[in-house]
């Protein structure tokens, strides 16, 4: 695959995205590229200027209803009209921070056995510094490549929807799950990686992603996560692990309090100083909760 002369279509999820879409779309006109690129906007629902703003930009625009929506299949939509022979999967609120963002992640695309790319997401202390922590340590500054043969470096695997190159034809083996509410693309990675395909973290395709301090957000994630996690591992559904279960969200979550909030004093950001503990629960109550769900089978 020839990556200068490779057909692109990036699909890009939104819901009311007027406040950062028209950002990313330019970033995305600004890209050294010289192979053809569309853009699929798969909208669920928009009620502000989203609509607009993407119909500005040249955008393919298809509706998907919000009863209907998950994150699987929105992307499945969106690839399923997709012209490109690689499938760019960025989130709306994904911009891009260089001009060889495109470039790095399709070109991973070219060598063999290869599936799949995604970059690095960098998020903003300043405004979530519990993201920008976790994204220090799922998104180093080192290009890595994941498959069966190499299991030892499997483990820091963390392939991500929100900024992701796919093969066409690989997709259309594998499709995004449609039915788990979150970390689609965590099952998609275990699919792939156990039918031996590769997938290549490039550090160099760095986008800013990030949402403010929500508590909300944070249990709901962590939650749906956790369900999913357990479903793709084929944990037991045994009822009477809940309380190891609920032993360990509290060690975790114990740990896990002075690591988040040692980053925030060191950083400066001290207006987040005091959510710390309450948004560290909130994660860690929504992993339990997801492990209930699973082992009751809800």
């Amino acid at each position: 695959m020839g990556h200068g002369r490779t057909a692109v279509t990036v699909v890009i999820r939104t819901k009311n995205e007027e406040a950062c879409l028209g950002d990313t779309l330019r970033e995305i006109g600004r890209q050294a590229w010289d192979g053809p690129c569309e853009i699929v906007v798969v909208d669920s629902g928009s009620t502000d200027g989203t609509l607009g703003i993407a119909e500005s930009h040249g955008a393919q625009i298809i509706r998907l209803e919000e009863k209907d929506f998950t994150y699987g299949r929105a992307l499945n939509v969106g690839a399923k009209e997709a012209t490109g022979d690689v499938i760019v999967n960025l989130s709306a609120h994904a911009v891009p921070l260089n001009e060889q963002w495109l470039e790095c992640l399709v070109g991973e695309l070219a060598r063999g056995r290869v599936a799949a790319s995604y970059g690095r997401q960098a998020a903003s202390g300043a405004v979530n510094p519990f993201e920008a922590y976790k994204n220090e340590r799922f998104f180093g500054p080192e290009r890595l490549e994941f498959n069966r043969r190499g299991m030892g470096s499997r483990r820091g695997v963390h392939f991500s929807n929100s900024n992701s190159a796919v093969r066409k034809d690989v997709w259309k083996q594998f499709r995004f799950n449609e039915e788990v509410r979150w970390a689609e693309d965590l099952m998609w990675q275990e699919e792939v990686l156990n039918a031996g395909f590769s997938i290549v973290y490039t550090p160099e395709a760095v986008v800013a992603h990030t949402h403010p301090v929500d508590l909300r957000r944070a249990y709901r994630a962590s939650r749906d996560c956790a369900f999913t996690e357990a479903l793709v591992k084929g944990e037991t559904k045994a009822q009477r692990l809940l309380l190891l279960d609920l032993l360990a969200m509290w060690v975790f979550a114990m740990g896990t309090i002075p690591k988040n909030l040692w980053y925030v004093l060191r950083h400066g950001y001290f207006e987040h100083a005091g959510v710390t503990p309450a948004y560290v629960m909130a994660a860690w109550l929504g992993w339990f909760l997801g492990k209930v769900d699973y082992r009751k089978g809800i």
